[in-house]
């Protein structure tokens, strides 16, 4: 029974992030029905921050720094319409800012021994932020969504905190720094089979296919 280990690296902020967790988890599910119920399929999540020293503050504002502010309403009907074709409705009202109390938050769930709950995790910061108009920042939003995937609140709060699972975190970017990835998501399959952004729902399985069948030749 081949094990298939796909490592996302992703950091919460990036629209390209979330959209590609969706589609991979939809394509995780697809493999389970159409490939092999039976395999094993294990996601982690690394950490990567886009800008570590990005202020908190308005996501509008953070948009215009970057793309000017008269391009803004340009690219928010861009990513909106973007985000409307997988079915989601992005709330621009969110506040941007360091992503690593949202990254120590998926180290906690890792600790649980609870089948994809880091996916969930990190799934429903997302939400919390690009759908909700959620802060990124906040120890009071952060812990909301902890608690709307299971783990107990007041759990989430001690830990968040904490400087809990920060270490692995800093750890993680420096590490992704030292291997040159400049962009995400990327996610590498039993490491060799990598796919880079949010691609569609075929190129994932495939992907994931094409590592199984190296799994089963290995094994054999």
């Amino acid at each position: 029974m081949p094990t298939i280990s796909i490592t996302a690296i992703s950091d919460p902020v990036c629209p390209w992030c979330y959209i590609g967790a969706l589609r991979l988890t939809r394509a995780i599910s697809l493999y389970r029905k159409t490939v092999s119920s039976s395999d094993v399929v294990i996601t982690s999540w690394h950490a990567y921050q886009l800008d570590r020293h990005t202020k908190t503050q308005p996501m509008l504002e953070k948009m215009a720094s970057k793309v000017g502010e008269e391009k803004v309403p340009e690219f928010k009907a861009r990513l909106g319409d973007i985000a409307k074709r997988e079915g989601l409705i992005f709330d621009f009202g969110s506040t941007i800012g360091n992503t690593r109390d949202a990254h120590r938050l998926e180290k906690l769930a890792k600790t649980k021994d609870e089948e994809d709950l880091q996916t969930r995790v990190a799934l429903e910061v997302m939400k919390m932020y690009f759908e909700e108009g959620g802060n990124i920042t906040s120890l009071d939003d952060l812990v909301k969504a902890a608690g709307r995937v299971g783990i107990d609140e007041s759990e989430a709060r001690a830990w968040l905190e904490s400087d809990n699972g920060g270490e692995e975190v800093d750890a993680e970017v420096r590490r992704m720094q030292r291997l040159g990835v400049k962009g995400v998501p990327r996610y590498i399959i039993n490491d060799k089979f990598t796919v880079d952004g949010a691609e569609d729902v075929g190129m994932f399985l495939e992907q994931m296919v094409l590592a199984r069948e190296e799994a089963l030749k290995e094994s054999q």
